[in-house]
């Protein structure tokens, strides 16, 4: 039984948050180790401390940082970025820095910016065999107009050096491994790693069983049921009843290209709905797609299903898209610029504001490295634009415990903005992979153990699939974010010579395939009708990325324990705990509570946002016993790669009962935060969003969503 949410109002209070001791800024928190200023000695600054070059430096504060305390650093320094706990990059000279502590007493430290922080701990451990080994290396500078200087004194430190890419603050070059500490030890050098592995990720199918999978179709699509393209279960074809299915919605997709790469003559699925398409990959000039994975993707996200007469539609299928092709015809891949915000811009430019991504760096398990940087970099000064990014396919069982380990996810889909998009299971009982999963290849060292091992990979709508990466990352932040069905789903065949059928072709015109690459576009087209419900029919004429990214958690189904029910852990119970969780995130995206929102749900678009020490209360009633579920969502300020939390701008939630009790999530690692809770009694309540830490604010603020089901 629904009850009216009555006397909604809004109010501001400017209050003072106190810092405890313990959360004062004592610690300065690198992937490298953490170092403890309060332990500092003067000779640690003995080597460094007589320089009368300008360089970069780390000033420390023993409270949260203020918009004073940045002002004041930067009347006389330049001021970089943030760095946990409580601490400013900045660079100037450091006898210039010591007066600067002298006089301002709520400096905690100043620290050099040692090259040994800057060094990613991806690379191999350096020793005398190794120093010679040629790495390619991903170098990133705190400035743009600096980076050519920057690469050419690289280039001179050996002969066998090789810069190959200088682009925006970025380099790629060949280096010897011997060489990382000295590039990292340059000034200007922000970050140095090893050069990301891109893959598109769906996941490979053994050659074995390709027979197997080409005999299951007829193709001539008497035997659809309806299940295919995984829309069904996303229960998309309530919001298509609706008359939402993407219209006035731009999508842009980068992969590995799109059919014919010519708007004019392509695959009569896209016909009349790509509006654009451009080249990124490497000696590319066309966005066509000889591969095949990106025409399946863009097929998932609009196809219109004329082939199939209306049968195997996407999900937005009245969406427009903008097609980036990253096929390199050389390298026969992917090749992903080394500056992804140039993938963004185009896209943005053409009208886009949702940008699928079914690629990513599938050895760089839960880092928040350097691409993930630059996508939270460009989402915080671009946040109309919600970027999805596939989790990966690195789901393994290698404890042999029954369950899939945690820790798998991929870069960039390890960055706090975008929404990370794993794969559960679609339901089909015919075409692609129709087999146990103890009959695949990798099953004895992936997946050995019951109860994955005899199972099926698209048997049960409450599933995940085995092979889809599991969170948290690296610094403990929950992905990820949301789930979709990636397993067995028929999307569109390339029409170029040679493309490839994935997991088997159905006919000419659809091909089966699975991945978190396939659960993403389905969550993109998802996102599509999202964006125009909030539009037409919630009448928000802009919505931010937050905000479509909170009503995607909002919406989501909770699949808590997953296909094996409530076994318990040690019999392999899929699910371990109830949303958020790092296997599922927030749940199994749902189309038709997107279709249906209204009611008792309020939005907040809140573009101003809350300051620090600041906070925002949102006041509702329930008239009888009911519950509330609440998505807070804030797009944040760029973290670190150096450092060993995300997190740069802290906000809180919490929920005021009618007796004063307070509820919050109390998280400092993650840029959501929900609640959720049921069996509330009748009364007055007060939800508040609280600015705990926002030394990165745009004006001083950060800006937020916050999407809310009282009844």
């Amino acid at each position: 039984m629904n009850h009216l949410v009555k006397g909604i109002t809004v109010s501001t209070v400017a209050a003072v948050l106190s810092v405890s001791a313990a959360q004062a800024g004592t610690v300065l928190k690198f992937n490298a180790g953490a170092i403890d200023t309060n332990k500092l000695t003067s000779n640690y600054a003995a080597s460094w401390m007589m320089e009368a070059k300008a360089t970069e430096y780390i000033v420390q504060f023993k409270k949260a940082v203020t918009e004073k305390d940045k002002a004041a650093l930067k009347a006389q320094f330049e001021v970089f970025g943030y760095l946990p706990d409580d601490a400013l990059v900045v660079r100037g000279i450091y006898s210039d820095l010591v007066t600067f502590k002298t006089n301002h007493p709520g400096v905690q430290a100043v620290v050099k910016y040692a090259g040994n922080y800057k060094v990613s701990n991806s690379f191999a451990p350096a020793s005398v065999f190794t120093k010679d080994n040629m790495v390619a290396v991903l170098v990133n500078t705190f400035k743009s107009h600096e980076v050519e200087v920057i690469a050419s004194k690289i280039e001179k430190m050996d002969v066998k050096v090789a810069v190959q890419v200088v682009d925006g603050k970025h380099i790629t070059a060949l280096i010897p491994r011997g060489l990382v500490p000295a590039v990292a030890a340059l000034t200007g050098v922000e970050h140095v790693q090893p050069a990301p592995v891109i893959e598109s990720l769906h996941f490979a199918m053994d050659e074995d069983l390709a027979d197997q999978v080409s005999a299951t179709a007829a193709g001539d699509y008497s035997d659809l049921t309806g299940d295919e393209s995984g829309t069904r279960l996303m229960n998309f074809d309530a919001a298509w009843a609706m008359g939402y299915a993407g219209k006035g919605q731009t999508v842009s997709m980068a992969d590995t290209g799109l059919d014919s790469g010519n708007t004019g003559a392509i695959h009569q699925d896209f016909a009349g709905g790509v509006i654009s398409g451009y080249p990124f990959g490497l000696w590319s000039k066309s966005w066509s797609d000889p591969m095949g994975h990106g025409t399946h993707v863009a097929g998932s996200v609009m196809g219109r299903g004329t082939a199939s007469k209306g049968l195997l539609k996407g999900g937005a299928y009245e969406a427009n898209m903008v097609a980036e092709g990253m096929w390199s015809p050389m390298m026969k891949n992917l090749s992903v610029p080394s500056k992804l915000g140039d993938l963004f811009e185009k896209a943005f430019a053409d009208g886009a504001r949702i940008h699928t991504n079914s690629w990513g760096g599938a050895r760089t398990f839960g880092a928040y490295d350097n691409f993930a940087v630059q996508v939270d970099e460009w989402s915080y000064a671009n946040p109309d634009m919600l970027i999805l990014f596939a989790a990966g396919n690195s789901g393994a069982d290698k404890n042999k415990d029954g369950r899939i380990d945690s820790n798998s996810m991929a870069s960039p889909g390890t960055a706090k903005n975008v929404l990370t998009v794993g794969a559960s299971e679609n339901v089909t009982k015919s075409g692609g992979i129709q087999v146990p999963i103890s009959k695949l290849r990798a099953a004895k060292d992936e997946w050995p153990s019951e109860p994955i091992y005899s199972s099926y990979i698209s048997d049960n709508g409450n599933g995940l699939a085995m092979f889809s990466s599991r969170g948290p990352t690296t610094d403990g932040r929950t992905k990820p974010d949301i789930v979709a069905p990636g397993t067995n789903v028929l999307s569109v065949f390339s029409q170029e010579k040679d493309a490839s059928p994935l997991w088997g072709a159905y006919n000419k015109d659809y091909v089966w395939s699975g991945g978190t690459s396939m659960a993403t576009p389905l969550a993109a087209g998802a996102a599509a009708i999202a964006r125009q419900v909030l539009v037409e029919k919630l009448g928000m004429k802009n919505p931010s990325a937050a905000l479509m990214k909170a009503t995607m958690l909002h919406t989501a189904v909770d699949m808590y324990p997953g296909q094996f029910g409530e076994i318990g852990a040690a019999r392999g119970q899929e699910i371990l705990t109830r949303r958020p969780n790092s296997d599922e995130g927030y749940g199994r995206v749902d189309v038709a509570n997107i279709a249906n929102l209204g009611g008792a749900t309020q939005f907040v678009d809140n573009r101003q946002g809350v300051a620090q020490g600041a906070e925002v209360s949102y006041e509702f009633t329930l008239n009888a016993p009911g519950s509330l579920y609440a998505n807070l969502v804030w797009t944040d300020a760029p973290g670190s790669a150096n450092a060993a939390q995300a997190l740069v701008n802290d906000l809180d939630l919490v929920l005021t009962l009618p007796n004063g009790q307070t509820l919050s999530m109390n998280d400092h690692i993650n840029n959501l935060e929900m609640i959720e809770k049921s069996g509330l009694p009748a009364g007055t309540y007060k939800l508040t969003v609280k600015g705990f830490k926002v030394p990165q604010g745009k004006n001083g603020a950060q800006a937020y969503a916050l999407v809310y089901t009282a009844k």
